[in-house]
C-alpha cells in the first residue's frame, strides 16, 4: 500500500477496491445482497451494515482502517462517505460487515439521515481529549433514536486517542474523564 494514493473524495467506497467493472460485479437486490450467492450459501452467512460516527477529527477512519487492513497513519484527510468491506469466518458462519465512514460534519445532514435509517448498527466514536465530541456523540445517539423510532438500536460508544492521555501527563490531569 506504500506510495498508493488513495482518492478518497466523494466516494462511498474505497478506491483500491474500485478496480472492478460494472459487469465483473455481481447483481445485487434492493438490501444490498448479492441473490445469487446468498441464496446458494444458506443460513449460515450474515450480512450486517455498520455505520461509524462522530465529529470530525476524532479518528472514525483510524479506527476502521486498523480494524480491517492493519494499516495506521498520521496524516488527517477528511472524508466524506466511504464504505469498507470485511468479511470474517466466526464459529461457521460467514459475516459480512458493510462499514460506512462518516462525515465528522453536519455539512451533509440528507447523507446522514440516510446513512441512519439503512444501518443495522452504529460505532459511535469520540476523542477522550475533547469534551464536546461526547457531546456530539450523544447528539447522533438521540438522532438515531429519533431516526429509528426506536431506542433499541445495537449502538456502542467508543473513547479514541486514549495514547494521548498516557503520554501527556499535564493533559492526563486537566482531562475531563
Amino acid at each position: 500500500m506504500r506510495g498508493r494514493h488513495l482518492r478518497r473524495r466523494f466516494s462511498l467506497q474505497p478506491s483500491f477496491m474500485k478496480d472492478d467493472s460494472a459487469e465483473d460485479k455481481p447483481k445485487r437486490d434492493k438490501v444490498g445482497r448479492n441473490n445469487a450467492v446468498d441464496d446458494a450459501i444458506g443460513p449460515a452467512n450474515a450480512r450486517h451494515k455498520i455505520v461509524v460516527m462522530g465529529a470530525a477529527k476524532v479518528g472514525k477512519t483510524s479506527i476502521i482502517t486498523q480494524f480491517l487492513y492493519n494499516i495506521f497513519t498520521t496524516k488527517y484527510k477528511r472524508t466524506i462517505e466511504e464504505m469498507h468491506q470485511g468479511n470474517f469466518s466466526i464459529a461457521g458462519v460467514s459475516l459480512t460487515l458493510d462499514i460506512l465512514d462518516t462525515a465528522g460534519s453536519y455539512e451533509f445532514p440528507a447523507m446522514r439521515a440516510l446513512s441512519i435509517s439503512s444501518a443495522d448498527a452504529f460505532i459511535l466514536v469520540y476523542d477522550v481529549t475533547d469534551a464536546t465530541t461526547f457531546e456530539e456523540v450523544r447528539a447522533i445517539r438521540d438522532q438515531i433514536h429519533e431516526t429509528k423510532a426506536t431506542t433499541a438500536v445495537p449502538i456502542v460508544v467508543v473513547g479514541n486517542k486514549i495514547d494521548l492521555l498516557t503520554e501527556d501527563t499535564e493533559l492526563r490531569e486537566r482531562c475531563w474523564l
